[in-house]
Parts: C-alpha cells; sequence; structure tokens
C-alpha cells in the first residue's frame, strides 16, 4: 500500500480522519501499525506551517485514527499556544485537555507524545507530567 505524506497531512489539517483504503485483514490489526503508514505520518509532521510548530508523534497518530479523532488547523494552532505558555512556565512534560480529548505533550520537543479520548481519558492516573494546560 503507497501512503501519501500530503494527504495525511490535509487529513490532519482537518479534512478528516486518515483512513486506510481497504479494511484490515485480521481483526485487531489495522493498517495504522504498517511502517508505510508511520512513515508517511512522520514525513506529514515534520512539514509544519510558520504558525504551527507541532510534530504528531507516530504512536498518538496512530491513537487518534484509532478513535476517529481529526485534529484540524485551528485545533493545531491552540495546541500550538499552549505548548508557548507551557514553555514559558518552564514545562517539559504536559497534560493538554481539550474538548473530550487529553494530549500527553512533550513541551521541550513540541511533540504529542499520545492521545486519549472521552472515558478513556477519565479512567487514566496520568504520571511523569510536570503541568497540565487546559485549551478552550
Amino acid at each position: 500500500m503507497n501512503w501519501d505524506a500530503k494527504r495525511i497531512q490535509g487529513n490532519l489539517g482537518g479534512v478528516g480522519p486518515v483512513q486506510p483504503q481497504h479494511s484490515p485483514q485480521r481483526p485487531g490489526k489495522t493498517d495504522a501499525t504498517s511502517g508505510e503508514f508511520l512513515e508517511a505520518v512522520r514525513d506529514a509532521s515534520r512539514s509544519k506551517t510558520p504558525e504551527v510548530d507541532v510534530t504528531i508523534s507516530a504512536h498518538a497518530s496512530q491513537r487518534l485514527l484509532q478513535r476517529g479523532v481529526m485534529l484540524d488547523q485551528q485545533d493545531l494552532v491552540k495546541i500550538n499556544r499552549a505548548m508557548d505558555q507551557a514553555q514559558a512556565k518552564g514545562a517539559k512534560e504536559s497534560l493538554f485537555l481539550m474538548r473530550d480529548l487529553a494530549l500527553i505533550v512533550s513541551v521541550e520537543n513540541r511533540t504529542v507524545i499520545t492521545a486519549l479520548q472521552g472515558q478513556q481519558a477519565k479512567e487514566n492516573v496520568f504520571t511523569q507530567i510536570d503541568s497540565a494546560v487546559l485549551i478552550d
């Protein structure tokens, strides 16, 4: 399967969730774990717009894909601003809460490490963070 990094970047920008072109062959295994997909996500997250300096890790991309969560350009701008605020306060690893989404981010690397949504986020204990940011 050939993944197009520009198509994936467009999807991270709000066009819609990244979807495999065919159904997974085995239950529980998705194309999101394939090397081609992960490499395409990495390429897409490296091409940043001037107002957004945020990288979405391969792990976070997988979680967003699995949960059908879309981050549009406006969301990325909000995350970018939150990273600026957290960095100004000296944060290194932070929990960002946005709508019903919880993001663990490395402020130093400006990278979203993982994402949890809804009830799953409510049932977790977040460790090894030094700050929390609430995003409108």
